[in-house]
């Protein structure tokens, strides 16, 4: 019997950028069909290597060469190198009828020709599992180990000679109670994480540091494809270090919308409360207006474009308490023909060092171009240009990266 889809949070852990200081996440549509399934939209995927009944291969490797004019992100005497990167995977899907079951292996390998004490080898671990109780019960469960890196100039801790490498280990569990189709939906989420840097020691112990978090939400059903939504999040942050004083509990309280209701259009806006109080007498907690929006517009079936913003919080790398960041963004993805696609963005990040002088604004623009030759091979070019403005003198930079691009499926 087919199983009914089954509402679980697809909210990704922040994601660490080349800014200083800074950390963001991109809100995401609150609902998934089982196993991540999507519309078929005609276009011929990897076929993978079938190893048993529901049970797929997916390997890949990916490569690029280019040039970073700024790679330690620096106000003058910028450092240019040529770049050279590898990037193999694979997914092990093994599906049923009413669960999926995922294990991927994602390799990210980078050499800098004038800067060989910037060379990373990265490595990702993952595992997930989407299970169907019955039509209105679904249970998700992820569990992951990232090694991986700060690249120099990324953060404001003190600098050494090589990047700073640490091991990131979490585990997640989701429970979703209501099919789509009903007048109220719940979820219920936990999780945790364990980060320890490896090398710098003088500089990096500090932000060795262990998280939990927990959310709740209730989503009510207004209109066929549409729903209120009410969520509740905390985060917690203990640092490892006995004499921090970054030991801070985040709080968001949200409501908003989230819809699909025509083929054109979907997204999720919420806004409400955020909060971050700190264990530490010393530093004042904070407490003000926080917002997520996501909406993916398709005027086309061949052309889409994703708006995202939000006002969220920042650990602190070595300059202020933490960051209060506001961040927009636009995505503009359009496929000319069956072979060549492209894709436009530009973003603007806004980022308060709270109890610091220091603010910085930093704007990103960029454009990707992919022509497949054959359906398991692509070619490809980008250009991303960043221009950071901040109001303390020797943190403004600018930067052109330019890559070339292979990609090869199955």
């Amino acid at each position: 019997m087919k199983k009914k889809t089954i509402v679980a949070l697809l909210s990704m852990p922040a994601l660490a950028i080349a800014t200083a200081g800074a950390q963001t996440s991109t809100p995401v549509k609150s609902q998934y069909d089982i196993g991540g399934a999507k519309p078929d939209d005609g276009k011929e995927g990897p076929r993978g290597v079938v190893l048993g009944d529901g049970l797929t291969l997916f390997p890949y490797f990916n490569a690029a060469v280019g040039n970073d004019d700024n790679l330690f992100l620096a106000n003058t005497s910028k450092k240019s190198s040529s770049v050279q990167t590898f990037n193999p995977g694979l997914r092990l899907e093994a599906k049923s009828q009413s669960s999926l079951l995922t294990f991927d292996l994602d390799g990210r390998i980078g050499r800098y020709s004038s800067s060989s004490a910037d060379n990373y080898s990265d490595l990702t671990a993952a595992a997930s599992a989407d299970i169907v109780a019955d039509s209105s019960l679904g249970f998700r469960f992820f569990l992951d180990h990232e090694r991986g890196h700060d690249p120099r100039g990324s953060t404001d801790r003190g600098s050494s000679d090589k990047p700073d490498e640490f091991d990131r280990n979490g585990f997640s569990a989701l429970l979703a109670y209501g099919a789509n189709d009903a007048i109220g939906r719940v979820e219920v989420e936990l999780g945790t994480f364990r980060k320890r840097y490896q090398n710098n020691r003088a500089f990096t112990l500090a932000s060795d540091r262990d998280g939990d978090n927990f959310a709740g939400r209730f989503f009510w059903r207004i209109a066929p494809k549409t729903y209120a939504v009410f969520e509740a999040r905390e985060d917690k942050m203990d640092y490892s270090l006995s004499t921090s004083l970054q030991d801070s509990k985040e709080r968001r309280y949200m409501v908003g919308l989230t819809w699909d209701a025509t083929d054109a259009t979907s997204g999720t806006a919420k806004v409400g409360r955020i909060q971050k109080n700190f264990s530490a007498a010393s530093i004042p907690d904070f407490s003000g207006t926080g917002w997520e929006v996501g909406i993916n517009w398709s005027p086309m079936t061949y052309s889409k474009v994703g708006l995202n913003t939000q006002k969220t919080f920042g650990e602190s790398t070595g300059v202020g308490d933490f960051t209060l960041s506001k961040r927009y963004s636009a995505t503009w993805t359009h496929d000319w023909d069956s072979r060549l696609s492209t894709q436009a963005f530009i973003s603007r990040s806004d980022d308060d060092f709270v109890r610091n002088v220091r603010d910085d604004s930093t704007d990103t623009l960029g454009f990707k171009v992919n022509y497949k030759l054959q359906r398991w091979l692509t070619l490809g070019g980008e250009y991303t240009y960043t221009d950071r403005s901040s109001n303390v003198t020797g943190f403004s930079y600018k930067r052109s990266q330019y890559m070339f691009t292979v990609g090869a499926t199955l």
